[in-house]
């Protein structure tokens, strides 16, 4: 089982320390004592063995006397306190201070005992063995008896050591209970200082636990110059950069996201294994798509494009930029440029940024500027040829005929008119395509108003039916010239397309922000496929008859622009064969 607590741990180390050191101590003091011990027995047997060699009459060990020497032994070895034997010069015992004669005579020969043997080597011999006898660790010195330069025996002398096991046993005991002791009062000043140790380490975890969750409010006060309340400065000053760092990333994670949504263009990061991992607001709108519903998809789960995922896959494995333009057709018809970028991680794509910008605007703006310069040049073309054809006709001769030469000039001056129309309303379509111009607003009566234009069409509603149904009351802040150049071209064109004793409705509806006015007229009407391009310039639905009738194709763009000048909006309806139904709304 693992000890988590560093308290604990602290405190068995003491402990441990205490009981490796002890262990070491005891047992060379152990050591030391048996052996100072076993040192003192023997230089005390030493001095007993000369004092009692010198007490013996080498005359009776030659001559074995028996009597003598089993007297002597048995004397001296009960002075010395210690077992005397005399050994003769074949090992045989001829006294024993422990035995009794006839015992003495049944023992061994010793001739061939270790210290016996030293002894008739003519050296001190000394061991130390267990005795069958008396059961336990017996200390043998033995001494040559040297007489005339020669051996004539071995006196020994024998203490048995249970004095020293002892003693021993005794310091032995002492040292395990003062190891006990030293153990307990270890483990009660080691816990002590361990808690005083864990105090600040406990602190400095908690207001960690704080660090790491993102609160760096609180600070670790610790008075300590330690190594602990260095630790604790470091973990301050570390908080205090993590802080700011972590402060200064979310602000820059705040502008990037900032940018990203205020991005017109779509943006969305695929991963390496296809999967969306984010995409901005122009993305959700583009796709028809949520953040939410798209996040950690695969991408064609999402966006159901398989020439945009061949892009991603594409710019993946080259890790390379790619760009493309694309033509979708869902959600909705439109053109986009797709931009793929590879985002490296340690130098391999791990994503894809995809930047998707809608070009749709842009193609037709294209379109409309190719036709534009088309139309121009053929409704130039047609009037300046003519003018040409009839000059260069007058210039060869038809002046002279008077006749035919002032109806080649009545044709001229037409041709003349009408450029002079066409570049009149270039003029006023580019003035009011400029952001140069002001409208000079002032509270206008719509039915007065609509009165005067109607009186100028007077001798061209011979044959049509009119009901003007606005209400004499209708009031609104307008620019009155321009809103009667709307009217105009209106009624004009409502007169031109009408039919023969037709009829021309002009009403309103009052809504609850704006005035909707409509002007509906019962001639030829429009085509359903026209409709949608009926305000483009030059856009004719007969292009034969609007000439004829001496229009230049740009009075309903006029009508158009004049409208979103005033905050407002056009429209039309129609049916082909049952007129048409023009309408502006005006706020109030």
């Amino acid at each position: 089982m693992k000890i988590k607590s560093i308290k604990i741990k602290l405190a068995l180390s003491y402990i441990l320390i205490i009981l490796i050191s002890f262990g070491f101590v005891a047992y060379f003091l152990d050591k030391n004592l048996e052996e100072n011990l076993l040192q003192e027995i023997k230089s005390s047997l030493l001095k007993d063995i000369d004092l009692i060699g010198n007490q013996l009459i080498i005359e009776n060990l030659i001559k074995e006397d028996i009597i003598y020497l089993d007297s002597f032994s048995k004397q001296l070895g009960q002075k010395a306190n210690s077992r005397v034997t005399i050994i003769n010069t074949q090992g045989k015992v001829l006294a024993d201070s422990d035995e009794s004669l006839e015992a003495t005579a049944k023992l061994e020969n010793h001739a061939s005992r270790p210290e016996v043997k030293a002894a008739l080597d003519g050296e001190i011999g000394e061991e130390i063995r267990y005795s069958t006898t008396l059961k336990i660790d017996m200390l043998y010195i033995a001494k040559p008896i040297m007489y005339q330069g020669a051996t004539r025996g071995v006196l020994r002398l024998a203490l048995p050591l249970s004095n020293v096991k002892n003693t021993l046993g005794i310091i032995r005991r002492t040292i395990l209970l003062s190891l006990f002791f030293a153990l307990g009062v270890a483990l009660v000043l080691g816990s002590m200082f361990a808690a005083g140790i864990i105090r600040p380490i406990n602190k400095i975890m908690n207001i960690s636990r704080n660090f790491a969750k993102g609160d760096f409010k609180h600070e670790i006060l610790l008075a300590s110059n330690d190594e602990i309340g260095e630790l604790a400065q470091i973990l301050n000053a570390m908080a205090k950069n993590l802080e700011e760092k972590i402060a200064q990333v979310q602000l820059q994670n705040q502008q990037s996201k900032a940018i990203l949504e205020s991005m017109i263009e779509g943006i969305v990061v695929v991963d390496s294994s296809n999967k969306i991992i984010s995409l901005n607001s122009s993305a959700e709108k583009i796709f028809s798509i949520t953040k939410e519903s798209s996040k950690d998809k695969n991408f064609l789960e999402v966006i159901r494009n398989n020439d945009i995922e061949e892009i991603i896959k594409t710019a993946l494995q080259n890790g390379k930029f790619i760009s493309k333009e694309l033509y979708l057709v869902w959600p909705l018809k439109k053109v986009f440029e797709i931009n793929a970028i590879p985002i490296f991680e340690n130098k391999t794509p791990s994503a894809c940024l995809l930047v998707i910008h809608d070009i749709t605007e842009a193609r037709k703006l294209e379109t409309v500027r190719k036709d534009f310069v088309a139309n121009v040049s053929h409704e130039l073309k047609t009037p300046l040829t003519s003018i040409k054809g009839f000059i260069e006709t007058l210039l060869d001769g038809a002046l002279e005929d008077k006749v035919n030469s002032r109806n080649f000039l009545k044709v001229i001056q037409e041709h003349a008119n009408r450029l002079d129309n066409l570049v009149n309303d270039l003029l006023k379509l580019s003035y009011l395509e400029s952001k140069e111009v002001i409208l000079q607003k002032e509270d206008t009566n719509i039915r007065n108003l609509s009165k005067q234009v109607l009186d100028s069409f007077k001798s061209q509603l011979k044959n049509i039916k009119l009901n003007n149904e606005l209400p004499a009351n209708l009031s609104l802040k307008i620019d009155k010239n321009k809103i009667e150049q709307v009217l105009t071209n209106l009624i004009d064109n409502a007169i031109k397309f009408n039919r023969e004793k037709g009829t021309i409705n002009i009403r309103h509806e009052d809504l609850p922000d704006k005035i909707k006015i409509v002007i509906e007229d019962s001639g030829i009407g429009i085509p359903v496929k026209d409709i949608p391009r009926i305000f483009e310039r030059f856009y004719r639905v007969d292009k034969a008859r609007s000439s004829q009738l001496g229009g230049t194709g740009l009075g309903l763009s006029i009508v158009k622009h004049i409208i979103e000048l005033h905050d407002g909006n056009v429209g039309v309806e129609s049916t082909e064969g049952f007129g048409s139904k023009f309408f502006f709304y005006l706020p109030k």
